[in-house]
C-alpha cells in the first residue's frame, strides 16, 4: 500500500515539475520576444522632420501604443494553486485594467486617422500602410476581453487564453513597428520580430 502511495506521489510530483518547467520556458520565450520587439537601438530618436505635424504626431503615438500593448502581457501572472478567490480576482482585475488601457490606446490611435489631411492619407496609402490589421485585432474575439460578460462576478474568474492573446498582440506590435519604421524612413530588419 505504501509503495503504491509513494509511486503515485513521485508520479504527481514529476508531472507537476514537467508542467512547471514547460510553462516557465514558454513565459521566458514570450519575454524574449517582447524584448526583441521593443528593444531596437536604431529607433531611439524618431526622425520625423520630413513628416507633416500630424503624421509626426502619429509616428510618436505609434510607439506609445506599441508599448501600451506590451503592458497586459507583462502584467499577467498565472494563477497559483494556493490563490484565494480574492487574490485571483485581484490578478484578473489588474490584467483587465491593463488590457482595457491597451484597447483604448489602440482605439484612440486609430481615431487620429480621421483628422489627417488628404495628402497625408495618400502618402500612407503609397507606403502600403493600412488600418486593416489593427481593426481586425481590435474586434477579434478573446484578445481584448477575458470573458463575454464584463460584470462577471464568479468565485474563480476564468483565466485568459494567454497563448492566443500573446500571439495577436505580438503580431499587432510588429505591425505597429512596421508602421513606425515606414513613417520614419527606417528599414525594418527581417531577422528581428
Amino acid at each position: 500500500m505504501s509503495l503504491d502511495l509513494t509511486a503515485t506521489a513521485v508520479a504527481v510530483t514529476g508531472v507537476a515539475a514537467v508542467r512547471w518547467w514547460h510553462n516557465r520556458r514558454r513565459q521566458n520565450s514570450q519575454r524574449r520576444a517582447l524584448a526583441a520587439t521593443n528593444d531596437d537601438p536604431s529607433i531611439d530618436a524618431l526622425s520625423t522632420r520630413h513628416l507633416s505635424p500630424k503624421l509626426a504626431n502619429l509616428a510618436q503615438q505609434t510607439r506609445v501604443v506599441r508599448l501600451m500593448l506590451e503592458t497586459p502581457l507583462r502584467r499577467y501572472r498565472p494563477a497559483v494553486f494556493s490563490d484565494t478567490p480574492w487574490s485571483r480576482r485581484k490578478r484578473c482585475d489588474e490584467y483587465d485594467l491593463a488590457l482595457g488601457d491597451a484597447r483604448r490606446a489602440l482605439w484612440e490611435w486609430m481615431h487620429q486617422f480621421k483628422h489627417l489631411e488628404r495628402e497625408d492619407l495618400h502618402r500612407l496609402i503609397e507606403m502600403g500602410l493600412s488600418l486593416a490589421p489593427f481593426r481586425s485585432v481590435l474586434f477579434k474575439r478573446g484578445v481584448f476581453e477575458r470573458c463575454d460578460d464584463p460584470w462577471e462576478q464568479v468565485l474563480y474568474p476564468r483565466a485568459p487564453d494567454m497563448d492566443h492573446v500573446f500571439r495577436e498582440l505580438h503580431r499587432t506590435m510588429y505591425e505597429l513597428k512596421r508602421f513606425e519604421f515606414a513613417l520614419t524612413g527606417h528599414a525594418l530588419d527581417p531577422y528581428r520580430g
